[in-house]
């Protein structure tokens, strides 16, 4: 009867122990939640108060007016405003860093991808987030040496997408090709040596471009893209110059 007694008591113990550790490990598991949640509020608000006075100054410089455009410019092909603009603008900006920089280069052509244009520029005033919302990438300008038969092939794929943002370069599309290619107001020698202001994405190969991957060589400025159209765009307007569309004819279809 006592041994019976006893077993039966052992197994009640047993369940009533078993059942009662979820208990004790759910209420620990609760308190702890909401004291992580109070301390994480608590850090949170704390992040917050460090992080306003540069949210404030953050959001204060991305309204700030750095230029005015006379119309409404939107990319396109094989040639228009915005692409020739950003493409002009990257080559004037990349001869002035190569002799600030006394690389002993110069830079002749240059190339802003297509793609990494990602909005358009208004008519009238252009903000500094407005930038940031047409060049979010943190790309950076390089120079890169080509041979004359490399930049025919880099033209050509420009020619088989209908067009792109380039720079001091002139050409015919026939047939998805390339051709009557002038730099510097001369046909582009397949023996001469060029070089080209891009930018490390495309210089990597992106957007299919492996030709850039065989180039001669390369030389970072250390400066980013979107840091040297803001620098621009604020040297205009300290000398009254508006953004204005160019269309050159510098890519035609035959």
């Amino acid at each position: 009867m006592n041994g019976h007694f006893s077993k039966l008591l052992l197994i009640t113990w047993a369940i009533l122990a078993f059942s009662c550790k979820p208990n004790l490990i759910l209420t620990e598991v609760k308190t702890n939640n909401l004291t992580v949640a109070e301390n994480s509020s608590l850090l949170d608000s704390q992040i917050v108060f460090q992080y306003l006075p540069f949210k404030n100054i953050l959001e204060k410089d991305m309204k700030r007016v750095i230029s005015f455009s006379e119309k409404e410019m939107v990319k396109g092909r094989p040639e228009s405003g915005l692409t020739n603009l950003l493409a002009d603008l990257v080559l004037e900006e990349g001869q002035k860093e190569a002799v600030r920089l006394n690389l002993q280069i110069e830079p002749v052509v240059s190339f802003f991808n297509y793609g990494g244009i990602r909005t358009w520029l208004p008519k009238g005033e252009i903000t500094v987030g407005k930038i940031f919302e047409l060049m979010p990438f943190e790309n950076e300008m390089v120079f890169i040496q080509l041979t004359g038969t490399q930049l025919q092939q880099f033209y050509d794929i420009v020619a088989s997408k209908g067009g792109d943002s380039v720079g001091g370069v002139r050409f015919v599309i026939s047939n998805g090709k390339a051709k009557n290619i002038m730099i510097e107001g001369e046909m582009l020698d397949s023996a001469s040596i060029y070089w080209m202001v891009t930018n490390d994405y495309s210089a990597s190969g992106g957007d299919d471009l492996a030709v850039f991957t065989q180039r001669l060589k390369l030389i970072t400025s250390g400066k980013k893209i979107r840091d040297i159209i803001i620098s621009n765009f604020e040297g205009r307007k300290i000398r009254g110059v508006n953004l204005t569309e160019t269309l050159d004819g510098r890519i035609t279809n035959e």
